[in-house]
């Protein structure tokens, strides 16, 4: 678009025509995010607080739809990189989160966990090590699901205060395994987030060596003390609850929590932007 025409778009976008200000919000939010800037510039100079609303109105619909773009891409790589899955899921309420300290953080950790790996251990003793590190020496916890916040889903702040919701602790745990070529995944149990380790070893995909609650600290537990988890439940006993998930339903999960928990906490405002991006993976 040029300088013209959009000079042009938000002199309008004040208008008190409700038909004219859609039709313009309409164009502009399909600006690309390198816009943003020049969008910024004029609100700064506009004088007109109408406009002003409309215009970060505009701006925050441009970056989520560049957010939602990135997620929709991400959900069709075959890595489906969880760290990355949860960063996006942070900027789509807060597109101004800076990734290096969380990319760093999560470098630390798998730095100190692959000292410690070699090719003569068994999945076992490498699933102590991880639980040593993640939840010994840097301490991480998940918090009570009976005290919800607003931030317990967030990477950012779940990687500096060291403790967030259930499902966000279980992602970072299994999305710094999978780094480091451990393969830990989720499984489908309705209710819970249990994670999984798979057998390489074999051509059947679906072997699974043994479970982990990432909640009890990296608990390791067998098929028939799934089972039990399951009949606890009062649930039907399905063979798709004791298979590995991909990635991305992991991911799901950490968005429909957010919208519960954002809808119970009040603060209704990201809710429908969670609605579109777990509809569009």
């Amino acid at each position: 678009m040029n300088e013209n025409k959009l000079t042009a778009l938000l002199s309008l976008l004040d208008d008190p025509t409700p038909e004219i200000y859609k039709r313009i919000e309409n164009e502009l939010i399909n600006l690309p995010v390198s816009a943003i800037p020049q969008l910024e510039d004029y609100w700064l100079d506009s004088k007109s607080t109408l406009l002003q609303e409309r215009l970060e109105q505009v701006i925050n619909k441009i970056q989520f739809t560049h957010v939602k773009n990135e997620f929709v891409t991400w959900g069709k790589t075959d890595s489906q990189d969880l760290i990355e899955g949860a960063i996006l899921v942070n900027k789509s309420y807060n597109p101004n989160l800076i990734t290096d300290p969380i990319r760093k953080e999560i470098e630390k950790i798998k730095k100190d966990v692959w000292l410690e790996l070699n090719d003569q251990l068994t999945a076992l003793e490498k699933i102590k090590i991880l639980n040593h590190f993640f939840y010994n020496i840097y301490n991480y916890q998940a918090l009570s699901p009976n005290q919800p916040t607003n931030w317990d889903g967030d990477i950012g702040t779940v990687l500096s205060q060291k403790q967030g919701n259930y499902i966000i602790i279980s992602i970072i745990y299994a999305g710094i395994a999978q780094e480091l070529g451990i393969p830990v995944y989720g499984i489908n149990l309705t209710d819970s987030v249990l994670l999984c380790y798979i057998d390489k070893n074999t051509s059947d995909k679906d072997k699974i060596l043994f479970y982990i609650n990432p909640i009890d600290r990296g608990k390791v537990f067998g098929r028939a003390e799934l089972q039990f988890v399951i009949e606890s439940k009062k649930i039907v006993n399905r063979p798709k609850y004791y298979k590995a998930t991909n990635n991305s339903s992991l991911i799901k999960r950490l968005v429909k929590h957010n919208i519960s928990v954002y809808k119970k906490l009040k603060l209704t405002t990201h809710v429908p932007n969670f609605k579109e991006l777990y509809k569009s993976i």
